[in-house]
């Protein structure tokens, strides 16, 4: 073993280590700051936590303390953060100032830290509902303001309430009470809040840890730090969590366990009218609510997946005939249940459904399983699950594992698609006629334009695609509606289903040249020869423009390794510049031969 190899290998160790300390979900009897100065100090180790984030903290008040256990959150959750802070109680300066450097060397993403304390308009006692109304506009106007000068996507503190009630219980229902001011400035960030920023529910953390081990007025007094201490690691956790997923990095898909885990008891030995689920028992009813939450976290675009060890039969049977069953067996995306070990069987649905590890989230009631399933594969997030199936839920919610930026329609619909998909994965592995297939399947690519209406899933797109990516260039919304932009949204449509947009292209004509500033496509389209029309319709737009020299700039990573095999099939040459490719529409036209995509194009919309 070389030195370098040993020195990784030390670090791999060390950050083991240290990532055992916080395990999901967070145990909050582990001193958790003397994990976080260790990894703050340890460069090496938090380089391979994942790819480097600069973060910018705007804050109104001291966030030294909150500084080192962000790191550690970060990391926890797969970034390397290199995290700087101005000047506490200076956001909208700072911001509004075109020469600070959060406008002349913009991060990749914003942390803005307010406290109730910042608010300006909060009216006065005996005040009615139309002056509440108003001063909550000017409350939102100034933060819609200062968010439209942003150059990076944003975490942004919603408003926790202060720990006092002046009017009492009346102080969250009257116009006049701060508690009710804050609630509704709240909700109206949430509606003027666009893709790019990503608030922080601030009154349910408050509420989850309990306003004592909030709000702690002692040390704000002494040090304008308003969190307690104890706080400060749910704070940061939190904060990396909604991050997660507005950098599209949230994981995807929730692996079940069965017995005593989505009902009580071992169906092999029990049967199906032994099994504990319904309202008959407490532990019954337990598991019921659980199956009430898992199907709450499908419809909001969770893929939920079967790993048991179980006949087939037996587990499928309970699905399909338990009266008390809340999820049924379409709910399911994939469904594995045999006496092979977890580890392998979960490979095999991550083939399956084309997403990596990493996307995995994995619940199983036997700590043994899930030491087997944190040592095989340690990617896959396990979580520690409590022996009392009543606290289920509460201990998923309090992992934060599927965070979201917003709700898109595509979310809406993922589960059922990634269903769909594994379906027509298992009839290509076993087609012997592919192009029949492709036919037989009457695709149609939808061309649409980037606007208010398809924005947000454009972004998000741009923001979680690992496999089918360019390079980590990212855009907001205001960036992709530059006038020297076009952004090309292909819609793929079937027999089976609506994918949704599946493939977006950013394009800029530089020089007359056409440069795409990035081109991603969802997994879920993978083997539908969808890349093929893609680069048709960039060389048509390229021949419409005038252009005949296509550039890109393709950056490796561990997961798109895929996409540099397509460039030479597309016809791209490495050029002396680093990282940069280019072809020619004439040189496409005539040298390049492609399968046959068998898709059809309609536009149902006129691009910008």
């Amino acid at each position: 073993m070389t030195n370098y190899d040993q020195k990784i290998s030390c670090a791999k160790d060390r950050l083991s280590s240290l990532m055992s300390c916080v395990p999901y979900p967070l145990d909050r009897n582990i001193n958790t700051n003397r994990v976080a100065k260790k990894i703050s100090k340890d460069p090496e180790v938090r380089s391979l936590c994942g790819p480097t984030i600069s973060i910018q903290i705007l804050s109104s008040f001291t966030a030294d303390y909150l500084i080192d256990y962000l790191v550690l959150m970060f990391a926890r959750r797969g970034f390397n953060a290199s995290i700087r802070a101005i000047e506490y109680g200076k956001i909208a300066t700072a911001i509004l100032d075109s020469g600070h450097e959060l406008h002349t060397n913009p991060p990749d993403l914003f942390l803005i830290f307010p406290t109730y304390r910042d608010l300006m308009y909060c009216p006065a006692l005996g005040s009615n509902f139309n002056d509440t109304d108003a001063a909550v506009k000017k409350e939102v106007a100034i933060w819609a303001k200062l968010w439209g000068q942003l150059q990076a996507p944003a975490v942004q503190l919603s408003f926790s309430p202060p720990s006092y009630r002046p009017l009492a219980d009346l102080d969250g229902f009257l116009p006049g009470g701060l508690t009710f001011h804050c609630r509704n400035v709240n909700l109206g960030l949430s509606k003027a809040s666009k893709s790019s920023i990503a608030l922080v529910d601030t009154e349910h953390l408050s509420f989850e840890l309990g306003i004592v081990n909030w709000d702690d007025p002692h040390t704000y007094n002494l040090c304008k730090q308003p969190f307690s201490m104890d706080a400060l690691p749910q704070v940061a956790d939190a904060v990396a969590a909604v991050a997660q997923g507005l950098l599209g990095k949230a994981r995807k898909v929730l692996v079940l366990d069965l017995d005593n885990t989505v009902w009580g008891g071992v169906i092999g030995d029990d049967g199906i009218d032994g099994i504990q689920l319904g309202p008959e028992t407490p532990e019954g009813e337990a598991f019921t609510h659980f199956q009430q939450y898992v199907e709450k976290l499908r419809q909001r675009g969770v893929v939920l997946t079967v790993c048991s060890k179980n006949k087939y039969e037996v587990a499928e049977n309970a699905f399909c005939n338990h009266p008390a069953m809340v999820l049924n067996r379409e709910h399911i995306a994939s469904f594995v249940a045999n006496f092979k070990d977890k580890p392998s069987n979960l490979r095999q649905i991550s083939k399956e459904l084309n997403l990596s590890l990493d996307s995995f989230v994995f619940v199983d009631d036997s700590p043994v399983e899930r030491e087997l399933m944190k040592l095989e594969l340690p990617e896959v997030l396990t979580i520690e699950m409590p022996k009392n199936p009543a606290l289920y839920v509460q201990t998923i919610e309090r992992c934060r594992v599927f965070p979201m930026a917003n709700l898109t329609t595509d979310d809406l619909n993922r589960s059922n698609s990634y269903k769909l998909r594994s379906q027509v994965n298992q009839v290509f592995e076993t087609a012997t006629d592919m192009e029949s297939f492709l036919k037989e399947l009457q695709a149609t690519a939808a061309i649409e334009c980037f606007d208010e209406s398809t924005k947000d899933r454009v972004v998000q797109l741009i923001a979680k695609t690992n496999q089918f990516k360019l390079n980590p260039n990212q855009f907001t919304p205001k960036e992709l509606e530059a006038e020297n932009r076009d952004v090309l949204c292909i819609r793929l449509k079937d027999r089976l289903q609506d994918y949704g947009i599946v493939a977006v292209a950013v394009l800029s004509i530089v020089k007359d040249r056409l440069i795409i500033e990035n081109w991603v496509m969802s997994c879920r389209v993978f083997s539908r020869r969808l890349e093929y029309l893609t680069f048709e319709l960039i060389v048509q737009y390229a021949f419409e423009h005038g252009v005949n020299e296509i550039d890109l700039t393709y950056i490796s990573s561990t997961k798109n390794c895929l996409v540099y095999d397509l460039l030479q099939v597309l016809g791209f040459k490495k050029t002396r510049l680093k990282n940069h490719f280019s072809t020619s529409v004439r040189k496409f036209k005539e040298d390049v031969d492609l399968l046959p995509h068998h898709i059809s194009v309609v536009r149902e919309k006129q691009t910008r």
